[in-house]
């Protein structure tokens, strides 16, 4: 319960902060003619959409599975699975770094030592990122994008620059050092955390396996917020559609915004103003996009969240 307390808390100033910026879009965008455009939704695709949010879900809790697997912790396939899933209650937090609730539930359940259980989700905020920029490099080969390019570059570095340093024992130590901060985190943390796990997760083979999974879970998403830009009448291709989601998804990352709140909003609606579209058209469709993805998830984790906690109370 004091878990929940603590989501609720935090969940509530992120929900007033999210009203209060699409208030604010909306009605910059002209809020007469975004309800008009919202009003031909094909309903039909909603479910669709939804189901393909969940799919890609699904997968990315088998990557986490097999992660553990890698570290030789065996999890049931079904409590893997919720354990995943209430990690999504806070992955609106800054970076995602509230998906590490998940180290607890591993450590309560199934006596995963912190800092294997720490040294996976790390290494899936890792492949999250590899995904969407090797996503972004393959869509740049046919739809040129400064702003995409530009984020392919920052995250290449990025990518290159923590895959070096997650090799040596300082970098366990600097992650260790960030946790600590974080009070539902820090009364967990063992005292180190030694650079093991993460030696183990970063062997080519197991890298491998982590951007295929990630690969696959990124584009079932993405194929998603294709159908949902459907749903609103606009079809700008798979291809450019993900290089859009992706590029603002990952700006919006890097800026450290709960949910890259603002950010993320502002360069998808530059990026499909680019291609054409209206003004209200884009604010449409960024809002549909948000509503299914992040903050649906967001929903399937507080949901989760609540059944692990009376799992655990149970035990």
């Amino acid at each position: 319960m004091e878990i929940l307390q603590f989501i609720k808390k935090k969940i509530l100033w992120v929900i007033l902060l999210v009203i209060a910026f699409y208030v604010v879009f909306i009605l910059v965008s002209d809020v007469e003619k975004i309800s008009e455009h919202f009003l031909q939704i094909k309903v039909e695709f909603l479910f669709l959409i939804l189901s393909l949010v969940f799919l890609s879900h699904i997968v990315k809790s088998f990557r986490q599975k097999e992660f553990l697997n890698n570290l030789g912790e065996k999890i049931p396939s079904k409590q893997n699975l919720i354990i995943y899933m209430a990690g999504l209650s806070l992955i609106n937090t800054p970076g995602g770094v509230g998906t590490f609730l998940k180290s607890i539930y591993l450590k309560n359940q199934f006596q995963v030592p912190t800092d294997k259980s720490i040294s996976v989700i790390f290494m899936e905020r890792f492949h999250d990122l590899l995904a969407g920029t090797s996503i972004i490099f393959v869509s740049i080969l046919m739809y040129f994008s400064s702003v995409s390019i530009s984020l392919l570059v920052i995250s290449s570095i990025i990518l290159v620059s923590v895959y070096v340093m997650v090799r040596s024992q300082k970098f366990s130590e600097f992650i260790h050092k960030k946790l600590s901060k974080i009070k539902f985190i820090s009364e967990k943390l063992p005292k180190n955390l030694p650079s093991n796990s993460f030696s183990v997760l970063t062997s080519p083979k197991n890298m491998t396996k982590g951007w295929l999974f990630s690969i696959l879970g990124w584009s079932i998403d993405s194929f998603a917020v294709y159908v949902a830009f459907l749903a609103l009448n606009v079809d700008l291709g798979y291809l450019l559609t993900s290089q859009i989601y992706f590029t603002s998804l990952g700006y919006g990352v890097l800026s450290f915004m709960p949910g890259g709140i603002g950010v993320n909003e502002s360069i998808a609606d530059f990026l499909l103003v680019q291609q054409g579209l209206e003004l209200f058209v884009a604010t449409s469709l960024v809002i549909l996009t948000r509503l299914s993805t992040i903050w649906f998830a967001t929903i399937i984790g507080i949901g989760f969240t609540r059944y692990a906690s009376k799992q655990q109370k149970q035990t």
